[in-house]
Parts: structure tokens; C-alpha cells; sequence
């Protein structure tokens, strides 16, 4: 005799928990009349589901009343993330992108308010540049990746890195005004990539964008250098980068708002 094949149903309490989740995922720091208008929750279950949700550290109230994630709530998925070979990832993508692009593909991070080259792919000259050599150190204010990084920051920030970078005039094409710096860092912000035009080193051209990871939050940079950048190259390299990082960015956890 054949039984009967119950389909099982949701705990409906524990439904909304994650609905919660992942509403103030998608928007960033909400109050309680805010998620009560984004879902269809009475304002005393609300109210209970928010509590518990605190209580077991997975959101935190402002001072403001507002409601944001902790870092409790990455912990979920963060052995999934920390199974990647981030390694391994970013090479892959730097090799995709030298071989369709023709180009050296490098990553690079900032570290005590330098560009640290990580890693590159797609040198086969020694003299073709100094500054792509992996452990090689350049300037945030004059290289593409640097400026990409830079990017993340307000203007107040970068006024402030500014008067530590030492700035020096390595061409005639070098920023070395911090307006004209902020004007470059606009830019990037609405093409979500950043240019060197010889600013680093006469006779190379560079082409910058983010690499994100799962807190949102810059991973560093992927740039890709030539000697010649004319406007059709600049197109075709910067299309070709911008999809590369965003499937990066993706599969580190980065999800974008």
C-alpha cells in the first residue's frame, strides 16, 4: 500500500527571520517602520522577530534606531568563502584577461598607502616595466589600480592619504595637485574604472577596476598595461575588465547594491 507523500511546510517565524536578513542585506541600515513597510509583517511580530534577531547577534541596533547587519551574519556563509582558493581565482582571471586582451594582467592592494603588486601575468619582457613585477611598490595617486582603490574613498580621506603619499612628479603626466586628483577619482566613480596614461612610467598605459569580496569591501585591484591605449583599445580593454571583476567580485561573496 502506497503512503501518502506529505509535502513539509516552513516555519513561517523563521521564514520572515531571513526575509528580515536579507531586506536590511539589500538596503543597509533600516529602521523598524522602514522593514514594516518593505514587509508584510504586523508591527508586534516585527517587533519580536527584530528582538530575537539582536538578542542572537546577527543584527545590532543604532544610536540612531536603525537596524544594520553584524558580522555575525556573514558567518553563515563564510566557510564556503574561505573554501576558495581566492589565489587560484585571481590567477585564473588574470590569465583570462592577459590572453584576451594581449596584455599584462596584474593584481595589486594597497598596503601602508602604496600599490603592492600581488601578482602579474602576461610579462614576457624583463624591461617591459618595473612597476608590474609582483612585490614591486607604486604610487596610489598615479597608477590605474590605485586610483581604482582609491575610488572607495570620500574626499575627505583622500584629501588626508594625500599629505602622506610623498607625492612626486614621475612624468609630465603625473597628478600632483590633489584637485585634479579628486576630479580623476569622480570619473572613475561614473565608468567604474580608472586610467593611467603614462602618469607612472613613460611609454605604459593602464586600465583599472575593483575587486570586491564578501563584506563588501575592496579586495584590491585588477589592471591591465600596455604601451599604447588608443580610444578603441581603451573601450574594448575596459568592457573586457569591468565583466571580469564583477564575475570575481561574485564569486568572493560580493554582492552588488
Amino acid at each position: 500500500m502506497s503512503k501518502a507523500i506529505q509535502k513539509m511546510e516552513t516555519i513561517q517565524a523563521i521564514d520572515r527571520a531571513f526575509q528580515i536578513l536579507e531586506t536590511i542585506s539589500r538596503s543597509g541600515n533600516m529602521t523598524l517602520a522602514e522593514l514594516h513597510e518593505k514587509m508584510n509583517i504586523s508591527k508586534a511580530s516585527l517587533s519580536r522577530l527584530v528582538y530575537t534577531l539582536v538578542e542572537n547577534g546577527y543584527i545590532e541596533k543604532r544610536p540612531n534606531n536603525e537596524y544594520s547587519l553584524t558580522l555575525k551574519a556573514y558567518e553563515v556563509g563564510i566557510n564556503a568563502v574561505q573554501n576558495l582558493d581566492q589565489i587560484s581565482l585571481i590567477n585564473s582571471t588574470l590569465a583570462d584577461l592577459s590572453r584576451e586582451t594581449g596584455r599584462v594582467a596584474q593584481f595589486s592592494v594597497e598596503d601602508n598607502n602604496q600599490l603592492l603588486c600581488v601578482q602579474s601575468i602576461g610579462q614576457t619582457a624583463p624591461s617591459f616595466s618595473v612597476y608590474t613585477n609582483v612585490g614591486r611598490r607604486s604610487p596610489l595617486y598615479c597608477t590605474s589600480a590605485g586610483k581604482a582603490i582609491l575610488s572607495t574613498y570620500s574626499n575627505h580621506e583622500i584629501i588626508e592619504k594625500w599629505e602622506k603619499f610623498n607625492v612626486k612628479r614621475l612624468t609630465e603626466h603625473t597628478i600632483t595637485d590633489v584637485h585634479a586628483l579628486l576630479q580623476d577619482i569622480s570619473e572613475v566613480k561614473q565608468r567604474h574604472y580608472a586610467l593611467d596614461r603614462e602618469e607612472n612610467e613613460y611609454n605604459i598605459f593602464c586600465v583599472g577596476a575593483l575587486v570586491m569580496n564578501y563584506t563588501n569591501t575592496p579586495l584590491g585591484a585588477i589592471s591591465i598595461s600596455g604601451t599604447t591605449l588608443t580610444e578603441e583599445e581603451e573601450h574594448a580593454i575596459s568592457e573586457t575588465l569591468i565583466a571580469a571583476v564583477r564575475r570575481l567580485s561574485a564569486t568572493l561573496g560580493y554582492v552588488m547594491r
